[in-house]
This record gives C-alpha cells, structure tokens and sequence, in this order.
C-alpha cells in the first residue's frame, strides 16, 4: 500500500483557502518592532490541546515548499498555517476513531519502518569509505593467479588449521622458486583446489572490483606486481594470490559482432575450413565489397544479436572470453574491425561501436553505493555497527554459560532441522545482556526451534555458533531499530509523516473520495443544485461519412440529401464482399472538440464533399445546432464528483474545526516571519 507513499504531508492537499467555512485563527500582522526567534520546542498552536511545535512546523513547512518558495514571508507561512491546520484535524479525528488501531494500516505503518530502518542500520562512515575504495579500484584492472586449498566455511578447526598450514606451504615452496602453475594443479589435485587450475595454472587472468568475494580483491589490490600474499580465507577455503599485472582500467567497450559457429565436434579441419570463410567476410567488408549490416544478416550464427545488427550489451573487463576481449580493446577507433577472433564458441569477426571511459565519481556513487551493498563487502559496514551497538549498549556475555548449553543440545537434532526447543534439558540462564537486558537460553532455544535447517555442511558446535552469532546480531539491530526514534530525528520525523499521512488518507477516503462516488443520492442533489455549472456550448449535432470511394460516396451524398437516414444509408450501400464502405459518425460537438466540424458552415444542412489526403472522401450533415444547456450528470460526472468531494470536505472542515478546537500563539507565529529584504 505504497499507494500513499509520502504524499502524506500534504495529502491535506486538495485542501485550499476555500477548505473551510469558518476562517482559521490568523495571526496578526508582524509588527516592525523585531521579534526573538522562537526554539523548536516552542508550540506554535494546538488542536485540542495537542502541541505542535515550531520544529514540527518548521520541518514540514520547507520540505513541502521547494523551489525557494519557504521564503518565510507573512504571507506564505500564513497561507500554509491554514493548510497545517487542516491537516491536523484531520489527523485528531483519525485518531478519535481509533483508525490508528486498524490492523491493515499497522501492519503497512511496520512494514514501512522495516524498509526505512534498513537504511540507518548500518555504519555510514563505514560504508561511504568502501563506497570510496570500490570506486578508486574501478580506476584499475589487475592480472592475478591464485592457488586454493579448499576448506568449508564451517569446517571443525583442526581441518581449518591444516588448510591453513598447507597453503602456508605452498607458499613457502613458491618463495623457494617452484614453478607457480605447476603448484596450482597441484593443489587442484591434491587440496581441493580450483579444479580450473589444471588447464590454466591458477592464471584468472584480468578483473576489476566486485567481480571477486571481497577479502580475494583486497588481497589483488593491496599487492604489488610480483609479490605473493599470505593465506587469504574465503568461503571457499584459504587462497595464496599472485599480483602479475596492473594497469588503468579500459572502461567499457561497446561492440558488434559477426559469429561462425563451430560444431559440437567440430575436427581442426573443419575449424580451419570456417576460418578460411571468415577471412573472406572480413576481406569482403574492409574492401567495401560487402557492408556490415548485410554480412551479418547472411552470416552470423548468433541468433540473439543477428537481428540487432550483431551488437552486444556493453560490457567490461572480465565479462567476456579473454580472447574476444582482448581482441575489441585493441580496437583503436570506432568502426574498426578486427581480423577474425577465434574462441572456445567459433570465429568472431568484431566492430567496434564506442568506448567509454570510468565516469566521475560523482556520477556513479548512487550506482556503487547499492552495488557495495549487494555485494559481501556489506558484511563490514554491518560487522562495525554491530560492535558499536555492542559496545554503545554495554554488551556482556557468559561464555561458560554458552558452552554448557552447547554441550546439552543434540547433534543429530540441530543437524536434521528438527530441534524442538523443550528437548533441550537446561534451565533459564542468561547467555547475554544488552542495554541492561538479559537474552536467556529459553530464547535462544526457541530462535533454534524456529531457525535450525537440515544442514551437513557443518558439525554440531559449527553450527550452534553460526546460529547464535546470527540471533545475537539480530537482537542487536532490533534494539537499534527501537531506539532511532529518539536518536534519528530525521527518521522519527519520516514515521510521523508516514503514520499520519496513512490514517488521512484512509479517514478522507470514508469521507470525501469514497462517498463522493458512492453517495449517489447525494451526487445527484448536488448535481441538481448546481447544473447550471455544467454547461454545454453551442453544439452542432453531426452525421459525418467517410467512403471508401467517390462512387459510393456520391450515392451517400445523394439519398442523405433526400432525407435517407445513416442507418438506411449504410444498409443499402455497404454490400456483403465488396470492398466499398460507408461508415458514419454521430454526435454532438462543440466547437474546437473536432475540426471535421470546425471546418463545417455550422449551418443545418448538408455540406460539400470533401476528397482526403488517402483518397477516400467524406462528407458532414448537420443535423442542427443546438443552444447552450446544462450537462447530463453522466456527461459532467467527473467535474460533478469533483466538485462534489470539495464540497464535502469543506464542510468536514468545518465540523471538525467545531469539533476540535485550533489555538495560535501570535507571537511564536510571529517570531518566523522574516522580513523582505
């Protein structure tokens, strides 16, 4: 129900000067004497006795008045007093009748909060630094290869340990002088390694940022050409990484191609035989004998980009084959073409189309913001908040307590999803505290009952931990959510407007849009009391005939000037199978609604024909012309509703400024006016 969204504060909206009988308490006029500022907790009026402050108004009066429209003359704050007004009587009788209760309207006021907590739950300063560091390793590209001992996330320690230690190993025997590729299939062999490794030598070749996990980028980045890393762990196991090269990053290239494809099995022959016919495109294009457009079309066995004239989505380093890449960078100017390419896929002929440059920082932050948060980097910026929560909100935690719960949990249990919360024998113990609150081993027990998947991946320990580290850093950031109210003024704010901007709109839907449209009874007084509003202006009501042809429209023309009417005209004429056809078109215009009729004599009668520019001919009958008369409640329905819904919201107004009583301070007022300078 985004449907409000934020058009919450002033939804009040349609609500102008006319939206009240009785006129608001103005404030009176600002002197010349100066006046002292009032502070943001000074109320500026009430509505029922309940406050409203000068931050409040202050806040709502600049966000709704862009475009250097919150000048803070009299006048504009004056004006949009009134609407504030309004808009908090309204918000009064939302409240009275406990709509603010309505599970529907709580539930999408939480699901709101959810969403806009996210954004305050994480550490900025964190974040806008990764944001930084991802945009500064875009600038460059990096050449590394790599040697993997494979070792599970959740791996029990003595085999993480013995990961760790044989790729110390490796290591060791690299800066002995062993060959390096040779290594790397080993370790492929023997370790768990990249079982890529055994056809490239560990070589990954060129990538740039978030094309790898994270601490495996950092580690290409943070090394200089040459030089060899200690163990680098990720989810994969732990990695000793090779910086080959560096150099500026290319930017993304955007290319064509023409595609022959090589057979499933295709012999060596075959593949020569396809490249001698390449060379013959690539001859007949660069000689002009053949142009592009034409040879893809006849050639290109690429069928999704055949009918795109062979062009490909941008792309950069590291999305394409090596070979293809290499071969569009080197591509010096737009429209150049590159001699056939052969890759795993066939022979590609390229065109180069364009070269783009890395954009200023500016330009993508946005994009490299939801970029970092997409990407496992995240998990730092989330790391640091959760140990500044811990640490703001005095965190404690009872280590022993941890441990011998662990020991009376079932292996088999956690391990098969199917734990249930009273099969473990342990009493009501603290396992942590946070902000002076204790987390109990009942509550954690009852996270694993509704948590705990079939898992194998991990032993028992391996994934208790993983669980309770996972129910410590949720009770972290809910109690962080609890608390932005009072520590996010902005956020608070952005609540307020959502809550109240929900329940106007459900209270003004009961009462003005809803019943405008569903009190028929009413519309229709409404309609009858002011149907001198809805007017139609001179109308000619026309028969206008388009045929085919002259012949069928001479034979139109003449039983309609014998008085004939459409109905009999088109019966008579419009014969099964043949191609020649009148059509009419009834109606009543108004001038300026047509210009078939504008162009008319807008005498009763029948006009000339006239020839169109398709060939075909037309002509117009004026039937009469009919004097000004008020609309059909059908015809002037949507003015009617309209008008209608003003009319009840000015009255609603009314009752509830009656209902609900509105007291200005003056002279808090009076302290925002700024003079004209």
């Amino acid at each position: 129900m985004i449907r409000k969204s934020l058009t919450v504060l002033l939804t009040a909206a349609a609500v102008t000067a006319f939206a009240q009988t009785k006129p608001a308490a103005k404030p009176a006029a600002a002197t010349t004497a100066p006046v002292k500022k009032a502070d943001k907790s000074a109320i500026i009026f009430t509505v029922d006795k309940q406050p409203v402050t000068v931050g409040e108004f202050e806040y709502v009066y600049t966000k709704n008045n862009i475009n250097n429209q919150a000048d803070y003359s009299e006048k504009s704050l004056t004006d949009y007093l009134t609407l504030y007004e309004n808009f908090r009587l309204k918000v009064r009788e939302a409240e009275a009748l406990k709509l603010d209760t309505i599970s529907s309207l709580k539930n999408e006021l939480e699901g709101y909060r959810k969403q806009l907590a996210k954004s305050y739950l994480t550490d900025k300063e964190i974040t806008d630094r990764l944001i930084q560091e991802a945009y500064d390793r875009s600038k460059q590209e990096v050449n590394v290869s790599h040697i993997l001992v494979g070792c599970e996330e959740g791996a029990n320690p003595a085999d993480t340990l013995a990961a760790y230690n044989k790729a110390l190993e490796y290591r060791a025997r690299l800066l002995k002088g062993e060959d390096f590729a040779k290594l790397a299939k080993e370790s492929a062999e023997k370790d768990k390694g990249d079982p890529s490794a055994k056809d490239n030598g560990g070589s990954i070749g060129w990538f740039t940022v978030f094309q790898t996990v994270y601490p495996f980028e950092t580690a290409a980045y943070t090394l200089k050409p040459g030089e060899i890393s200690g163990p680098v762990r990720t989810q994969f196991g732990y990695h000793i990484v090779k910086l080959n090269k560096v150099r500026p990053a290319q930017g993304e290239i955007h290319v064509a191609h023409i595609l022959l494809k090589f057979g499933e099995k295709a012999t060596d022959a075959e593949k020569a035989k396809l490249k001698t016919k390449a060379d013959s495109i690539y001859n007949a294009l660069i000689t002009g004998k053949a142009k592009w457009d034409d040879a893809v079309t006849a050639f290109s066995e690429d069928r999704t980009s055949k009918n795109k004239k062979g062009e490909l989505q941008w792309f950069g380093v590291g999305r394409m084959m090596p070979e293809f890449e290499e071969a569009a960078y080197a591509l010096k100017k737009d429209g150049e073409l590159s001699k056939p390419v052969k890759t795993a896929y066939g022979w590609h002929i390229i065109k180069r189309l364009e070269l783009r440059a890395i954009p200023p920082f500016a330009e993508v932050k946005a994009d490299f913001k939801k970029k970092v948060e997409r990407d496992s980097r995240s998990s730092v910026a989330k790391t640091k908040l959760i140990e500044r929560i811990k640490r703001d909100n005095r965190f404690t935690e009872s280590l022993v307590t941890k441990r011998q719960f662990f020991d009376a949990v079932d292996t088999m249990a956690i391990r098969s999803g199917n734990l249930k919360a009273d099969s473990i024998k342990f009493g009501d113990e603290t396992l942590f505290t946070l902000a002076g609150k204790p987390y109990k081993t009942k509550d954690f027990a009852q996270y694993l009952q509704k948590s705990a998947k079939h898992r194998n991946d991990k032993d028992r320990d391996g994934l208790l931990t993983e669980y309770y580290d996972n129910w410590v850093n949720q009770k972290c950031l809910d109690y962080e959510e609890s608390m932005l109210d009072k520590k996010k003024p902005e956020f608070a704010n952005l609540m307020k407007e959502y809550r109240d901007g929900i329940l106007l709109f459900e209270l003004t839907d009961r009462q003005v849009w809803g019943k405008a449209t569903k009190d028929t009874t009413g519309l229709q007084a409404f309609y009858e009391a002011n149907k001198t509003k809805y007017m139609w202006k001179e109308r000619a009501d026309v028969e206008i005939y388009n045929c085919s042809d002259k012949k069928i429209c001479d034979a139109a023309y003449a039983m309609a000037k014998a008085g004939k009417s459409a109905a009999d005209i088109q019966s008579e004429l419009n014969k099964e199978g043949s191609s020649s056809k009148v059509s009419v078109i009834s109606g009543k215009y108004e001038k300026g609604q047509y210009d078939v009729v504008d162009k008319t004599s807008w005498k009763k009668g029948i006009e000339p024909i006239n020839k169109l520019n398709d060939s075909s001919y037309q002509f117009v009958v004026i039937k009469d012309i009919v004097q000004p008369e008020p609309k059909t409640l059908k015809e002037a329905k949507g003015y009617a509703v309209s008008d209608y819904q003003e009319y009840l919201e000015k009255n609603w107004l009314a009752e509830l400024r009656q209902k609900y009583p509105i007291e200005v301070d003056q002279a808090v007022f009076r302290s925002l006016i700024k003079p004209k300078k």
